[in-house]
């Protein structure tokens, strides 16, 4: 069964090329909710990290999408050429498809867009054409200049609904949070590029004015119906990361990250710690790894920024909110097991809760109350 996957508007993702690294986890705990990997350029080149850097999304439950480079000008059977040929690759390497797949098309490496506007405007539906009979959602990326004078978007859009995805900075440092004077002012926006240097983190960073929305998800077919079982495990406190074993029938352990030697089987739901990661190997003990596709890694916020609010669930019977975060803490009053609660902060191990007792902030211990991721 398919399942509708959706990243709400205004979240925040990355676009990612042999620049960064193959381990996205660092994005995850910066609050990044999908990923644009690089695949291709022209016909002669393919991202070298791109296989391991959508290996690595995917492991860690982002929306995974791609994009090539464009280097067709205004040539329409160049553009087919150069679609087919990143379709090819992000197919090979793993871009589920239902995603979004773009066609990065801007001035440079050998890329004319000064030439005629109508040419330049069908030869980019001429890609993105071949892009969505693949079975990918086309979205077109450039600057906000070079879509005004040397693309007629609105031809686009007809052709393929709100879908440009377009870069505009209001400066050229540090950006943690865009500034919405400098909005791409078109029509079409779904996803607008606002910084090169997100967070410090020397990546670019995007916000989605639109929800996402795809009829795939990250795992395999025979797995679809263990999305909602991934999608909020629940981790203790001190815990970074978690891998989630959702193949059917379970996956091997391996000896190293070369995944050649099996040591062992995990069973499918089971959960566990991941210590690092390589190539799309993540490690849960020594001399103990698994294929990160054999499931969906999770991060902890809670566990890097200890001011963040969230959620977490009571797993243990004869748990109470307390009056401070100590361990020899006043008993205030019950909660109930199972039940999620709010939390507005983190102490060591204890979560401040939302609801107030007396007016006062109550606690809970996080050996008795877990994250919900």
């Amino acid at each position: 069964m398919i399942k509708l996957i959706e990243i709400p508007k205004m979240s925040y993702g990355i676009d990612v090329a042999s620049y960064q690294s193959t381990n996205l986890a660092s994005y995850i705990v910066n609050g990044t909710k999908y990923a644009i990997v690089k695949v291709t350029q022209g016909t002669n080149y393919i991202n070298p990290n791109a296989q391991s850097q959508i290996s690595s999304s995917k492991t860690q439950g982002l929306m995974t999408m791609g994009y090539f480079y464009g280097t067709f000008s205004g040539n329409s059977s160049v553009a087919i050429s150069e679609a087919n040929y990143a379709v090819k690759y992000a197919k090979a390497y793993g871009i589920p498809k239902g995603s979004y797949f773009a066609v990065d098309w801007e001035s440079g490496s050998g890329n004319y867009t000064e030439g005629s506007t109508l040419a330049n405007t069908n030869a980019i539906i001429e890609a993105m054409k071949v892009i969505k009979q693949s079975g990918y959602q086309p979205l077109l990326y450039s600057g906000e200049a070079v879509l005004n004078y040397h693309v007629d978007i609105h031809k686009i859009i007809k052709a393929f609904g709100n879908c440009l995805w377009v870069a505009k900075y209001a400066t050229m440092d540090r950006v943690d949070i865009p500034d919405f004077t400098w909005f791409p002012s078109m029509d079409g926006v779904a996803i607008w590029q606002f910084t090169q240097n997100w967070k410090g983190l020397n990546v670019d960073g995007n916000i989605n004015v639109l929800p996402l929305k795809s009829e795939s998800n990250n795992l395999s077919d025979s797995r679809e119906d263990d999305w909602e079982l991934t999608l909020h495990p629940i981790v203790k406190w001190d815990v970074p990361r978690v891998f989630i074993v959702s193949n059917l029938k379970g996956c091997n352990l391996y000896s190293d990250s070369d995944l050649a030697k099996v040591i062992g089987h995990l069973d499918r739901k089971s959960s566990y710690k991941v210590l690092d990661e390589k190539d799309g190997a993540l490690k849960l003990g020594k001399n103990q790894w698994v294929d990160g596709r054999a499931g969906v890694t999770k991060s902890n916020p809670i566990f890097y920024n200890s001011n963040l609010s969230g959620r977490v669930k009571v797993v243990l019977d004869h748990t109470h909110a307390l009056a401070s975060p100590d361990a020899d803490a006043t008993k205030v009053y019950a909660l109930e097991t199972n039940k999620i609660y709010h939390i507005t902060g983190r102490k060591g191990r204890f979560f401040a809760l939302t609801d107030k007792y007396k007016g006062k902030t109550v606690w809970v211990t996080g050996n008795r109350a877990y994250v919900v991721l």
